[in-house]
């Protein structure tokens, strides 16, 4: 999925589920791995109706979300690279 991105970006991807791993537990690592880079508020999360064929979410910190249809989203690598994400 291409973006118009006002700032640098990066491409999360999440792998499709498989008999190794269901679609949960790789949204729970992938949320583990967003808390490390400082990523607070948005999360991926599993569709359970699977709308649009889609297995993952992307969850806001305000509760709005957007289906994954690539499964990923775009993060602000500015963002992410800054040293000190409390600013």
């Amino acid at each position: 999925m291409e973006q118009k991105l006002t700032t640098m970006g990066v491409w999360i991807e999440l792998q499709e589920p498989s008999d190794e791993y269901t679609a949960q537990e790789i949204c729970d690592n992938a949320n583990k791995m967003l808390n490390k880079l400082g990523v607070y508020g948005n999360r991926f999360a599993v569709s359970k109706d699977r709308k649009y064929g889609v297995h993952y979410l992307h969850v806001q910190s305000d509760g709005q979300f957007s289906y994954c249809e690539d499964n990923g989203h775009w993060f602000n690598l500015e963002y992410l690279a800054k040293e000190n994400n409390n600013d």
